[in-house]
């Protein structure tokens, strides 16, 4: 079990690729985001991204993972889903999972792009993660399901 007192450097992303085995990331989006699972399965290039704790009593355990697809040009990927064991929420792991993955995808030379409805306190924080509002690229194809104005979102070189 995690506890309060983990400290960062116990946590390790691991992106996921073929055959290695993807059980515990797609056990946790199964649970936590299964619309995201239906419309990647299909897509190839898809990418699963996993934190863990290799300190923990099961290092295996997945505390937070993402489902990244090619975006719609080689140099771009997109996020469609993150999920944190409901259990752990609160602690930060998302905003990690977030921070590790668009790392890792710039040292590859891409740029992450995630879709977000209007929010106040989530733009502070993207704006924080090194993320800028993409004010000229027309939404379609994003959340096309959403309440609120969809904002499109790329991550910046930091």
């Amino acid at each position: 079990m995690l506890s309060d007192d983990v400290a960062a450097a116990d946590m390790v992303l691991f992106r996921i690729s073929p055959p290695a085995a993807p059980g515990p990331a797609l056990d946790l989006l199964r649970r936590c985001a299964p619309e995201a699972l239906d419309e990647a399965a299909s897509t190839p290039g898809t990418r699963l991204y996993l934190l863990v704790d290799v300190a923990a009593e099961d290092p295996h355990r997945a505390l937070a993972a993402a489902l990244v697809r090619p975006g719609a040009t080689p140099d771009r990927a997109r996020l469609v889903a993150i999920a944190v064991e409901p259990a752990l929420r609160r602690r930060g792991l998302a905003t990690r999972l977030l921070t590790d993955v668009r790392r890792s995808l710039q040292a590859e030379g891409a740029t992450l792009e995630l879709c977000t409805k209007a929010d106040d306190q989530l733009t502070k924080m993207l704006h924080r993660l090194g993320f800028a509002e993409d004010t000229d690229l027309v939404n379609s194809g994003y959340a096309h399901e959403s309440v609120g104005r969809p904002v499109l979102w790329r991550s910046r070189d930091t």
